[in-house]
């Protein structure tokens, strides 16, 4: 008969998003794609979004044109199925993820495996040699992933890519972000004229 410590135990799941070491993995696998195929990431909203839909890539290859189709194509011969049943919150997800991108990148930096040169994020030698010892096949689906979404996004200006993006994950992020943006705001106590309106 096994105790109560071994049960919690053989309940404990994996939740790769509680994983920091996981999260920066997957940062740093879109950072080593985007600099082999020489995709620029000048902004930590685009490298939110990129890395994000590298993990999510079913999200931008919905469609049915040639091009949508051969992605579609990569993208199941690297393991991603079109059926997770994770897409529908993808924007609440996407909003999480979001808020702490900012901490696993500083954590990437102050390790010396990411760095910025100039207006761009960057990996780092140090890095890559990190990146070539992520063997599996979440890692090879990945890689696989981020060129597809690299080579679709990268290109899209700065505004055609916010309403690419609120098409595909909705107005409830945008939302979650307003919240996140007032918190610890000082609130006015509500005056006798305000209750009495």
């Amino acid at each position: 008969m096994t105790g109560n410590s071994e049960l919690l135990a053989l309940e404990r799941t994996f939740v790769p998003e509680d994983s920091r070491t996981f999260r920066m993995a997957r940062l740093l696998i879109v950072l080593s794609t985007a600099r082999r195929n020489g995709r620029l990431i000048a902004s930590l909203d685009r490298l939110a979004y990129y890395e994000f839909f590298a993990d999510n890539p079913w999200v931008v290859v919905s469609g049915d044109s040639e091009a949508d189709v051969a992605d579609q194509d990569t993208l199941i011969l690297a393991g991603f199925s079109p059926t997770q049943l994770s897409y529908a919150s993808t924007g609440q997800r996407f909003a999480s993820r979001r808020e702490r991108i900012r901490a696993d990148l500083a954590d990437l930096i102050a390790y010396g495996l990411a760095g910025i040169d100039g207006t761009d994020f960057i990996i780092t030698s140090r890095g890559e040699e990190t990146v070539e010892g992520l063997q599996s096949s979440y890692a090879d689906g990945l890689r696989a992933s981020a060129e597809v979404v690299l080579r679709r996004l990268v290109r899209l200006s700065g505004k055609r890519l916010e309403e690419e993006v609120e098409a595909w994950v909705g107005h409830s992020w945008l939302l979650l972000d307003l919240f996140d943006d007032v918190r610890g705001a000082a609130v006015p106590a509500p005056t006798k004229s305000n209750q009495e309106g």
